[in-house]
């Protein structure tokens, strides 16, 4: 009789790197081998969130980092660190929890990526983390005073570095701090009220090598800025902005981006009437020859009733319609003329992220046919209805891939229909994945693998 615990220890090594969640925890308990195993799998990414931490301040005071600073041996397998949420007694941070916090990462020497996006919790974290020289990706809150401004600039071997809410402190040294990021290829700058266009300057200066540049939420900085300063970085292969209702000219002559695959807008509007639309045509006809290769597009409104112009769509598939691969609009409504344009014309499509309209889904899935590679629509939620809103069902699910075969995953309310075969009928079967839909807390405008 053939046992799952007769096979060698790097084949079941490979056939656990597929599962995930809950699945990983049951498998450790059916044997020694299985055990051991999974236990690389397991611990490889620890991320701490607020149903976890609510446990732990009602009286269960064990935590992953509880669990690796007893059994440190763990510790050699942990890559990747998230905190999402810190428990709290009598209104400040646990005591208990940040020391077995601290400790952990002391004793995780081969962490690669930490996440810390609490407000004023990474301060403590700064002395660890400045000893990890194995650190390639860091994303943090960065509201700091400025002694601990200078203890975060001297982390200088990360890769990827994302900046949230940062202080001017932070700020002040990122002129500095850039001179010594050599190994940076991706730099994310989120919602940082003091960023203003002489630093920003500065910093895209220091960087000409980065291939991922990100300046979302920062008042100071706008299109304009961004698109002006684009030609210090030559080699951007993903670039996300914010779009203001300034109708200053973009200069002349436009940037040329010619590794450019994913542009990602956050679109404000204010005014009543918008000079939005203009500025975002504007944008398209600046940027229509220095990307030659977009092959990733979205766009985010403000929370409000607006729908995604038919003139825009239509600029948009004319510059890019042969090599577009993921389109996402996100709290905005595109009608359904707009959305069998994209499918029709669009002969890579892949992805699509809209609001999917569950109350009209029968003419939905017509459109939607048109694409004959499509293989994954993301239902975006985005509140432009309002009220009660229906849940996508089976039988929506099967109905659409009925409609487009290419279709093999429809993503909705942190579920995942998929479907195997194609047609109508027995020859098509739709079930719901027991797997999460997304990484939950990441940035929209960051491109997904």
């Amino acid at each position: 009789m053939v046992s799952a615990d007769n096979l060698n220890f790097d084949v079941l090594e490979l056939i656990f790197t597929f599962l995930s969640g809950n699945d990983l925890p049951s498998l450790a308990l059916v044997s020694k081998s299985f055990l051991a195993a999974v236990t690389p799998r397991l611990y490889r990414t620890i991320s701490y969130r607020f149903r976890q931490s609510k446990g732990y301040n009602v009286g269960n005071p064990v935590s992953p980092f509880s669990v690796i600073v007893t059994h440190s041996h763990l510790a050699a397998h942990v890559r990747e660190i998230e905190l999402r949420s810190v428990p709290t007694l009598k209104n400040t941070m646990h005591p208990g929890f940040i020391r077995d916090c601290k400790e952990t990462l002391r004793l995780c020497r081969n962490l690669k990526k930490f996440r810390c996006t609490i407000q004023n919790v990474l301060p403590v974290f700064l002395p660890v983390l400045e000893e990890k020289k194995s650190l390639d990706t860091l994303r943090v809150y960065a509201n700091l005073t400025t002694a601990q401004a200078g203890m975060l600039a001297k982390i200088t071997g990360v890769r990827t570095l994302s900046l949230e809410f940062a202080s001017w402190n932070v700020v002040d040294v990122l002129p500095a701090w850039t001179k010594n990021l050599s190994n940076l290829t991706s730099l994310t700058l989120y919602m940082i009220n003091d960023l203003h266009e002489s630093i920003y300057e500065t910093i895209v200066g220091n960087l000409p090598h980065i291939t991922g540049l990100h300046v979302v939420g920062c008042p100071k900085i706008d299109h304009t800025t961004v698109l002006r300063n684009a030609s210090k970085t030559p080699l951007l292969q993903s670039l996300s902005f914010t779009t203001t209702e300034s109708t200053k000219s973009l200069d002349l002559p436009p940037p040329h981006l010619p590794h450019l695959k994913h542009l990602a807008l956050d679109t404000k509007y204010s005014m009543q009437p918008s000079p939005s639309p203009a500025i975002l045509s504007a944008l398209l006809t600046h940027l229509k020859y220095a990307m030659p290769n977009l092959a990733s597009f979205a766009m985010k409104m403000p929370e409000r009733k607006i729908s995604v112009g038919d003139a825009f769509i239509d600029q948009l598939l004319l510059g890019h319609k042969h090599s577009l691969r993921r389109l996402a609009f996100l709290d905005c409504a595109v009608n359904r003329e707009s959305i069998a344009k994209i499918c029709e014309q669009c002969i890579h499509l892949e992805r699509l992220d809209v609001a999917v309209p569950i109350k009209d889904i029968s003419a939905f899935s017509v459109n939607i046919a048109k694409s004959k590679t499509l293989h994954t629509i993301v239902d975006v939620q985005n509140h432009v209805d309002h009220g009660i809103r229906p849940t996508l069902t089976q039988v929506d699910a099967n109905l659409m891939m009925a409609y487009c075969p290419s279709l093999k995953a429809i993503v909705t309310g942190g579920r995942i229909w998929t479907g195997r075969g194609a047609g109508a009928g027995d020859n098509l079967s739709v079930r719901l994945e027991k797997r999460p839909s997304h990484r939950q807390g990441a940035l929209w405008f960051i491109p997904r693998e």
